[in-house]
């Protein structure tokens, strides 16, 4: 069955923080323009750049197995990857391009200050944000995309260089999205359902027709409130910046419909965290 996308998405150009917040409270994701392309890490994070200011930091790097969709829908989200392998950036750099592999979730403070003053850290909320680094290399077998999944935080996700591909899905029903049961600290957050691919006789009820499809291009930023689910494909070499929010309990106030898909939300959360003998409520509200 072929699933035509809605590519229909608000963008608005180097917002105020007032505008940012009247637009945000409508609990839509949007993309930032005229923002992030003018940050020097737009500028300069070319691969000899990042060789010679931090060539030999230690890097997290994340190999694939090629059975990756079949483990995450027989529960066995944890079996669709090798452990994280710790390499220097040069040599993850330097690679011939036949590993399946993916530099992801690096806290940019930690492993790279050698960069910190090349970004410009957005001031839309009220709080201390945390920030992680994705680097995508383009392999001859392989393209790196993460699995449908959501996140319990605000974020900005800035395309630094290179583009990617993101589809998102609103937080309609949590149980259409199939979650796996085997995780609670990551799992949890993510569907079987490979939206590439989808088997509405394995899914009957998974929202496919509420899909929106967009390429993120550098130098832009989506904003993308809790617990939307989205599910990203690199295009090209890439590298992109998550600027994390917890939520707040302020937030249910500011941004209402917060509040209700929390509550839909939560219930199965800690079922299923109690299930897996991993019972993290205080980890999920990031109070």
């Amino acid at each position: 069955m072929k699933v035509q996308a809605n590519e229909s998405i608000l963008r608005i150009k180097s917002p105020s923080k007032k505008e940012f917040s009247e637009i945000a409270k409508q609990y839509q994701p949007f993309i930032i323009e005229d923002v992030a392309n003018h940050w020097d890490a737009y500028q300069q994070w070319s691969n000899d750049y990042l060789i010679k200011k931090c060539g030999n930091n230690l890097v997290p790097v994340r190999f694939y197995k090629k059975d990756f969709w079949n483990d995450y829908q027989n529960f066995a989200y944890e079996r669709s990857y090798e452990p994280h392998k710790e390499i220097k950036l040069q040599d993850y750099i330097n690679n011939d391009r036949t590993l399946e592999c993916y530099l992801n979730e690096a806290i940019l403070e930690e492993r790279f200050p050698e960069l910190v003053g090349d970004v410009v850290y957005p001031q839309y909320f009220n709080r201390k944000s945390f920030v992680r680094l994705w680097f995508g290399l383009a392999s001859k077998n392989f393209t790196s995309n993460s699995s449908l999944h959501f996140d319990a935080e605000h974020n900005l996700f800035a395309q630094i260089r290179g583009r990617k591909r993101i589809l998102l899905y609103p937080p309609i029903d949590y149980l259409s999205f199939y979650p796996p049961l085997e995780d609670a600290t990551g799992a949890l957050y993510g569907s079987k359902v490979n939206p590439d691919a989808v088997d509405l006789e394995l899914f009957p009820k998974f929202p496919w027709q509420e899909k929106i499809e967009f390429v993120l291009q550098p130098g832009e930023i989506l904003y993308l409130p809790p617990f939307w689910w989205h599910h990203v494909t690199a295009v090209d070499d890439n590298i992109s910046l998550s600027f994390w929010y917890g939520v707040k309990i302020a937030d249910f106030f500011w941004q209402k419909k917060i509040l209700s898909v929390f509550f839909h939300t939560a219930p199965h959360y800690l079922y299923h965290s109690i299930f897996a003998g991993n019972f993290s409520f205080w980890n999920f509200l990031k109070l």
